[in-house]
Formats: structure tokens, C-alpha cells, sequence
């Protein structure tokens, strides 16, 4: 357990010497930024366009972008929930420019692998009735337990990317941890 708080703590350090420098021009600094970022923001896009090209292209931008905006940035710390708004936007602005008639308010629930998450892992039978029982939370207790599971993101970045406070991220977290346990019929040993 402490190990991995000091492992954190470091990833977090490296992280933000990493936007320092590149925000004061390092190319190569960013090239370690993206790959560092790369799969995660290529998942987070794909499971919401679902189309190999589009995510590619998603991708793409968003990278340019927070090469174009790395020195608007006002904390390095806050670099993880900024690329992530970055990427939200653009698959916002991806559907509203195809003209699609989506509610745009459903598109953070467009996350539709977790069939294909099961099929392709070897996960637990706790961790797989998890992934399938997801679906009976409301929308907004989806988006916040995969965002935080799925994603791996903290409450911070959750609270920006959904622009709401870490209290209130909170608050939904635990009733949809609530909820789950419910439906699994959960009972501590």
C-alpha cells in the first residue's frame, strides 16, 4: 500500500517536470507525454465513437490541441483532467459536426465495451456480474464509477472533466458503490 502511494506520488512528479518542459518547448518531454497518454485518451475516445478512424483522427487533435494550449495550463498537476476535458470535447464536437440527432448529454454513456471487456479479459466473477450489473445505475453513477474503474482517473479529474466539485463526485461514487452492493447482494465476510 505504500509502495503504491510512493509509486503515485513519483509518477506524479514525473508527470509534472514532463509538462514543465514541455510546456517551455521540450519536443521531446511531449513525446513522452504521449506516450504516456496515448492508449488511455485512443480508449477513452474509442468507446465513445466507436470507429477505429475517427478515434485515430480524435486522437490526433487532441494532441495537437494540448501541444497548441500546453502553456495555458496553470498547474502540471491538473495536466490529467485537462487532456481528458480536451478529448471529451472533441467527441462532443465530433457528433454535433456529423449532425447526428444524439443527446448530447447521453454521449459519456456511449460506453458500450463492457460486453466486449468481459470476452476479451479474464476477470473475476465479482469483477465480471461488476461490469454487467453497471447498466442498472443511473447514468451519471455510470459515467462517475467508470471514469474512476475503468478509466482510473481520481476524483479531481472526474470533478473537472464532469465540472462538478470532488464533494459531489464523492457523493455520487458512494451511491453508486451503494447500489452495486445492493444489486450483487453484497455481504462483507
Amino acid at each position: 500500500m505504500i509502495q503504491q502511494f510512493v509509486d503515485q506520488n513519483s509518477n506524479s512528479q514525473n508527470l509534472e517536470a514532463l509538462v514543465l518542459r514541455a510546456k517551455n518547448g521540450d519536443e521531446i518531454a511531449f513525446g513522452q507525454i504521449y506516450d504516456l497518454y496515448f492508449q488511455k485518451v485512443y480508449r477513452f475516445i474509442y468507446f465513445r465513437v466507436n470507429h477505429k478512424e475517427a478515434a485515430e483522427d480524435l486522437v490526433s487533435e487532441v494532441f495537437i490541441k494540448v501541444w497548441d494550449k500546453l502553456d495555458k495550463i496553470q498547474e502540471a498537476q491538473a495536466f490529467n483532467g485537462w487532456i481528458y476535458q480536451i478529448a471529451r470535447n472533441l467527441v462532443i464536437d465530433y457528433y454535433r459536426s456529423r449532425k447526428e440527432n444524439v443527446d448530447i448529454s447521453l454521449l459519456e454513456n456511449v460506453l458500450q465495451y463492457e460486453d466486449n471487456m468481459i470476452d476479451r479479459t479474464n476477470l473475476s466473477f465479482q469483477q465480471k456480474a461488476f461490469l454487467e450489473n453497471l447498466g442498472q445505475l443511473t447514468e451519471e453513477q455510470q459515467i462517475v464509477i467508470k471514469l474512476k474503474f475503468l478509466e482510473e482517473l481520481d476524483n479531481p479529474d472526474i470533478a473537472k472533466i464532469l465540472g462538478k466539485s470532488e464533494g459531489a463526485i464523492r457523493v455520487i461514487q458512494h451511491r453508486a458503490i451503494s447500489e452495486l452492493k445492493k444489486i450483487l447482494k453484497y455481504e462483507p465476510r
